[in-house]
C-alpha cells in the first residue's frame, strides 16, 4: 500500500489516521511512533489476551514440539509481533 494521503496537524499536533490505513493496520487504542531516516513511523499496538501464551503453547505442543525446540520456538514466536496478529497457521509445517 504506498498511497499517500495528506492530512492535517491540529495546533495541538493531533492528526487524524485515515480510516483505510486505520483500519488495514488492525489499530485498536494505541500506536507507537518511531522517529526514522524518513520521518515518523507510526505502528500498532496489539492488544495481546490474557491467555494468548497458554494458546500459543498448547498449539506448539499439539504439532509435537517439546523440550528445547519448544522453548525455543515459544521465544521466537512470542517476541515476533506477527504471531500476535493471529495469523492462520501455515500449511508448509512451520509455526
Amino acid at each position: 500500500m504506498s498511497e499517500q494521503k495528506k492530512v492535517k496537524v491540529s495546533k495541538q499536533r493531533q492528526m487524524t489516521i485515515p480510516k483505510i490505513y486505520f483500519d488495514a493496520l488492525g489499530i485498536q487504542e494505541e500506536v507507537t511512533v518511531e522517529m526514522t531516516d524518513e520521518g515518523l513511523l507510526i505502528k500498532p499496538v496489539v492488544k495481546i489476551p490474557d491467555d494468548f501464551a497458554e494458546q500459543l503453547l498448547e498449539s506448539m505442543i499439539a504439532k509435537g514440539l517439546s523440550g528445547q525446540e519448544l522453548l525455543d520456538k515459544f521465544k521466537e514466536a512470542k517476541n515476533n509481533t506477527g504471531w500476535t496478529r493471529f495469523k492462520p497457521e501455515q500449511t508448509d509445517g512451520t509455526i
